[in-house]
């Protein structure tokens, strides 16, 4: 009998709700619209903190360092230069690229059928070198300073400011993302209020005959914050299926275009991400919303 009365007054308060959203219909429309931008701006904002971020780490697992020989040291000085680079506390990984291979690889992937470099194959003009993978890439200057120490080193190439400028431009997203996400917030909750301010100003007089005979206070909030709740909802799935739209049409668009210097998250990796921000964030400024507008105009 409890669960019955429960699920009446659930329903009573559904169907209340839906002819608000009806009845203000232009209020209703242009929070929809306001919740939609902010929404939408929010994913956006979130699509780039998290591809972002992913390429960032890419980079940081691709950060390579490459030391150079000296031309005239032999072959059994640069092995023992491979072991007095093992021996340094940061470097978990060493490959040996002879200047034979470099000639090689230049010859079949750069120029190709060019008889020129035919010519070097006696006096070869590229050097011995080691690719060097570090354990922690926080500490790649103090490694670096240590292999240029080791003797017949003639210079150490390392990428480490580009990661510098990647995770910093990382860093820079992310703290651009929580203001603009706030003031998003902010706008959009202020919206909903007025919408729901709008409607109870309308049923000002039936609010009061119904808490005349006994109505609590908590029986007349629900409908308007379920009324906050479905537009918040209803802006997050309209949301939700722009961002998904643009997003699979961006990606077929850079693979079509075999953009292959990065990878990007896939779409089945985002959506929960950004389903689930949208349908948190949709509720959270319905309900602020109306709970907002609810606690001046029950004082009646």
């Amino acid at each position: 009998m409890l669960i019955t009365v429960k699920l009446s007054k659930f329903n009573y308060s559904v169907a209340q709700a839906r002819k608000n959203m009806v009845r203000n219909g232009l209020m209703t429309i242009a929070s929809l619209f306001t919740i939609c931008s902010c929404l939408l701006i929010l994913g956006l904002f979130t699509v780039l903190t998290l591809n972002v971020n992913y390429i960032s780490e890419q980079i940081q697992d691709q950060c390579e360092i490459q030391l150079f020989i000296n031309k005239e040291v032999d072959e059994a000085r640069v092995t023992e230069i491979g072991d007095e680079i093992l021996k340094i506390p940061n470097v978990e990984e060493i490959s040996l690229f002879s200047k034979e291979d470099t000639l090689e690889y230049v010859q079949d992937n750069m120029f190709e059928g060019n008889e020129e470099l035919a010519n070097f194959e006696d006096d070869n003009p590229f050097r011995d070198s080691y690719k060097i993978i570090l354990s922690d890439i926080s500490r790649t200057d103090e490694t670096v300073q240590q292999l240029e120490n080791i003797k017949d080193v003639a210079h150490v190439q390392n990428s480490q400011d580009v990661v510098n400028a990647v995770i910093s431009m990382s860093n820079t997203v992310k703290k651009l993302s929580i203001v603009v996400m706030a003031l998003l917030l902010v706008v959009a909750v202020v919206i909903i209020a007025n919408t729901i301010k709008l409607t109870v100003f309308n049923r000002r007089k039936e609010i009061n005959i119904m808490k005349y005979i006994g109505a609590t206070d908590r029986f007349i909030r629900v409908p308007f914050v379920l009324e906050g709740i479905m537009i918040g909802l209803l802006g997050a799935v309209i949301s939700f299926g722009l961002i998904s739209w643009g997003y699979i049409a961006l990606t077929s668009f850079l693979e079509s275009m075999q953009f292959d210097i990065f990878e990007f998250i896939t779409y089945v990796q985002l959506a929960p991400v950004i389903g689930g921000a949208f349908v948190v964030v949709g509720c959270l400024i319905g309900i602020l919303g109306s709970a907002i507008s609810m606690r001046k105009y029950l004082k009646v």
